[in-house]
């Protein structure tokens, strides 16, 4: 008997793998014990962060006027994701929700915090975010109010992210409640404002 179960075992822990359905990795960081790549300077920039993210892949956190900014691979800082932030105060938040394909992320999911006009918290939103090589951008924004947001967010990245084009293609949007605080612009036409 105990033979037998050993095989239905090893058969019912791989057999995810073989249906191809996209799976989920977690990273929490906390900036006190990443790495700082840019100190803060004497007006409003906050610093910038790489922290270690899933299978090599860097987290990417930076600050400014009480704004985050995130991106997720090498050289981030330079990636169309970290020059993209909410308009009003926010905080990227820990963990990110890696999206696996065969066990190689292919999207990173991450909650933001979005302050009101007192500086309190008005919401959240979930910012889901394509990988490619040299290259992280937003592909889609589901508010944290929408019914079942993560399982929304894991939709988009499985849907969205492996062929969105993030040099022309414009980021979509789940929400009850209007549209996210944030330019809905193509990278390139970030580069043009």
């Amino acid at each position: 008997m105990r033979r037998a179960a050993a095989p239905f075992i090893f058969l019912w822990g791989v057999m995810p793998a073989w249906a191809g359905e996209p799976s989920s990795a977690y990273t929490p960081f906390d900036l006190a014990t990443c790495t700082q790549v840019a100190a803060p300077d004497d007006y409003v920039f906050e610093g910038s962060w790489i922290c270690p993210g899933y299978d090599g892949i860097d987290i990417f956190q930076s600050g400014a006027d009480a704004r985050s900014y995130a991106a997720f691979g090498r050289n981030p800082e330079k990636h169309c994701a970290a020059k993209k932030t909410f308009n009003p105060f926010n905080t990227a938040l820990s963990p990110v929700e890696w999206r696996l394909d065969d066990g190689k992320p292919f999207a990173a999911i991450e909650r933001w915090s979005i302050a009101d006009d007192e500086g309190g918290q008005a919401g959240t939103w979930l910012v889901v975010n394509a990988l490619r090589n040299g290259q992280s951008c937003h592909v889609h924004y589901v508010s944290g109010s929408y019914p079942n947001a993560n399982e929304e967010a894991r939709r988009a990245a499985d849907d969205l992210a492996r062929g969105f084009d993030c040099e022309t293609d414009v980021p979509t949007v789940d929400s009850k409640i209007g549209p996210p605080p944030i330019a809905l612009v193509s990278c390139r036409e970030l580069q043009t404002e």
